[in-house]
């Protein structure tokens, strides 16, 4: 073959074909690349082990924490609810103890104005003896317009006999805005004169139940008492009255 000069030259190689040669190489290829993918694999599979393991140890520390915080819970409750027991018996306690003390107040009080009022009969501290009203009470109950009464009369010092005598008892109000006086006749059907008689030697109480007209107003109640015999005596007391006062 002729060269001409001047012009490049290509190198032939000459190689020796062996298509066994190259299947082996694509043999350890697919090898390798498969060696690969299994180290991938079961490195994966380690790691997901080991990370489903900790999560369990992790799951189970929760749960382990969590039955602790529902025991301590149950324990809180418990001891909420015999606080909250112990201290309802206490103010149950206390009520009633409280109770008790107004109730023994309220005895005592009443046991020192009778004791006042039996000295104030037996041993008056000023100069005055014979008759006297020693109570004027006026109270509405249930009913409409319906009212109790009660007036306590004494014979003080000087009681060594029975005083004797009648004692009057008058409503003073209004009514259509006019001024009425109504005797206790009037609204107590048990009282059928003008006056109430009374005989006692150290204390009398007169008591009952009046019912006074729809429109009229309470606003005095007045007593007088008058006792027969030779110390006859005249004694008068008014008081003012209004519904607050009941």
């Amino acid at each position: 073959m002729a060269v001409v000069k001047g012009s490049k030259q290509e190198r032939l190689t000459l190689v020796r074909y062996d298509p066994w040669q190259r299947f082996v190489h694509i043999i350890y290829f697919l090898l390798f690349i498969a060696a690969v993918a299994g180290g991938c694999f079961f490195a994966g599979q380690y790691a997901s082990l080991n990370e489903r393991r900790a999560l369990s140890a992790e799951r189970d520390q929760f749960q382990e924490q969590i039955i602790a915080a529902n025991q301590e819970a149950r324990s809180f409750r418990q001891r909420v609810g015999a606080l909250e027991k112990g201290g309802e018996v206490d103010r149950q306690a206390a009520e009633g103890i409280r109770q008790t003390v107004k109730s023994l107040k309220a005895q005592v009080a009443t046991l020192e104005e009778e004791v006042s009022f039996y000295k104030g009969i037996m041993a008056p501290s000023g100069q005055d003896k014979g008759l006297r009203i020693s109570k004027v009470a006026l109270q509405p109950i249930a009913q409409t317009n319906k009212f109790r009464y009660s007036i306590m009369m004494t014979q003080v010092a000087d009681n060594s006999t029975y005083i004797k005598g009648v004692a009057a008892v008058n409503f003073v109000g209004r009514e259509a805005g006019k001024r009425k006086i109504i005797p206790l006749r009037d609204l107590d059907e048990k009282v059928n004169e003008l006056g109430v008689k009374f005989s006692f030697r150290y204390f009398q109480e007169i008591a009952g139940e009046v019912t006074m007209p729809a429109n009229f107003k309470i606003e005095q109640v007045q007593v007088v008492l008058q006792s027969s015999g030779s110390k006859a005596q005249r004694v008068e007391e008014t008081i003012e009255w209004s519904q607050k006062d009941a």
